[in-house]
Parts: C-alpha cells; structure tokens; sequence
C-alpha cells in the first residue's frame, strides 16, 4: 500500500526535532549522491562506448562474434540504466504548464500503436471530452505514460488488449491503463515501487518508481489492482489546480 508523508498538520516545540526539515536534508542528499555517482559512472561509460565503437569501425569481422554481440547488448543495457537512473532522479524537477492531458494522451497513444502492432496487440482509449487544461510537467507526463503503455504491452507479450482512458473525478484527472496480460505475482506487488527491485529479465527496476516519483511531484499519486493471469490496471490520480 501507498503512503504518502504528510507534514502540512506537523509542529514541533523547542525541544523536538524538525522531522520535515529532516526528510528534506535526506532528499537532498540523496539527490546529490545519486547526480554524483551517475555523473562518475557516465564518463568512462561513455569512453568504453566510443572506443568500442572504434574497434569495431576497423575489424568489421567482430559483428559476427557471439561474444561482441553480448558485450554490445551489455553495453546497451548500461547505457539504458543509465538513462533511467537520471530520469529517476531527476523526476521530481518539474516545469509547469498549462497541458492538455487529452491532447497529450492522444499523441503518444498514436505514437505508440504502430509498436504494438508486430505483436496483435490492441490498444482501446476513452477520453472524456472537455477535461480541464492542468498545471504539469508535459515532458515528465510523457515519460510516465509512455512508462505505463509499455509496462502494460510486455506483460502482454502478444494477442492481449490495453484500455487506456481519461476522466474526471472531482478536483482530480484519472488516467487509467489496463491490460489482460500475464498480471503482477502477489509476491511481487508490495515492492512493485521500489527502485532498483525488478523480476524481469532485462529490466532496470525503475520505471514504475519513476511514475510514482513524478506522479506525487505533481501532488498526485498512482496505484494499481492486479490478478495473476488476468491482467493489471495501474491508476494515475492529477489535481487539477496545483496548490499554491
């Protein structure tokens, strides 16, 4: 089950620590290690790439070695966890705009559709006309969305359906995607938002943590309902006025 700290209610007396205060310093610094090692991390990343990249430039013959295949899709998979560790870290930064989340949704699912096509699956939107114009970050809404579409299209695999919808409820957008794929083990839900814990075979064990990092940035939150071979639905609830 999510929990979200709430501090807004909190006092403190001269004689007891500021646990607000606390939690912001641990942000912080977290966010600091983690820019650190990604940055120290990136550079001789970069490096092995650009002189991989040149070997194989003069002996074209590696393409065809088992073991240069498996060190390039290595390589490839660094460079995505990467990419998704700054992504992670950086996803509470935000930018806001005024964002049409119907016109935003309707882009990326045309985007989207032609990657599922190859493996019969079905994609099925509903959007609620006349949803109100939000305050958000379009590029990390983007991010999360797309996060959501491609969770849902590999526990497919193929011959499945995904309902993607919109609405409102309340002072809140309700993004909805649902699919008739494999489902979540229990086992594996209660740490499903964890960072870095994933049961996939190439996974990173950071996308649904950065959804729900930039979904509580944007001072909303995401849950989901799930049953083994039947399918998962994820739920991204938005405020739509931002508090001031």
């Amino acid at each position: 089950m999510d929990t979200k700290m709430n501090y807004s209610n909190q006092t403190t007396t001269k004689d007891e620590p500021d646990y607000r205060q606390l939690y912001e310093d641990l942000q912080a610094q977290q966010h600091f290690t983690l820019s650190h090692v990604s940055h120290e991390i990136r550079n001789p990343v970069t490096l092995i790439n650009s002189f991989l990249q040149l070997l194989e430039s003069h002996h074209p013959e590696l393409k065809e070695d088992k073991y240069w295949e498996k060190i390039m899709e290595n390589m490839d998979f660094l460079k995505t966890l990467l990419n998704e560790f700054s992504s992670f870290n950086n996803s509470c930064k935000l930018h806001f705009q005024e964002l049409d989340l119907s016109e935003l949704l309707e882009n990326l699912i045309s985007s989207f559709v032609p990657t599922l096509k190859s493996h019969n699956i079905s994609l099925v939107s509903t959007i609620e006309p006349n949803l109100p114009i939000i305050q958000a970050d379009k590029t990390k809404m983007s991010q999360l969305i797309l996060n959501l579409l491609r969770n849902s299209s590999e526990a497919i695999k193929t011959n499945g359906t995904i309902h993607c919808s919109l609405s409102s409820q309340k002072n809140h957008l309700v993004l909805s995607v649902k699919d008739n794929g494999s489902g979540i083990p229990v086992l594996y839900q209660e740490d499903l938002f964890e960072p870095f814990i994933t049961h996939k075979q190439e996974g990173t064990g950071l996308g649904l943590p950065i959804c729900k990092r930039i979904a509580e940035a944007h001072n909303g939150s995401i849950s989901f309902q799930s049953i083994p071979d039947k399918g998962t639905e994820f739920t991204v609830l938005l405020p739509v006025q931002q508090p001031l």
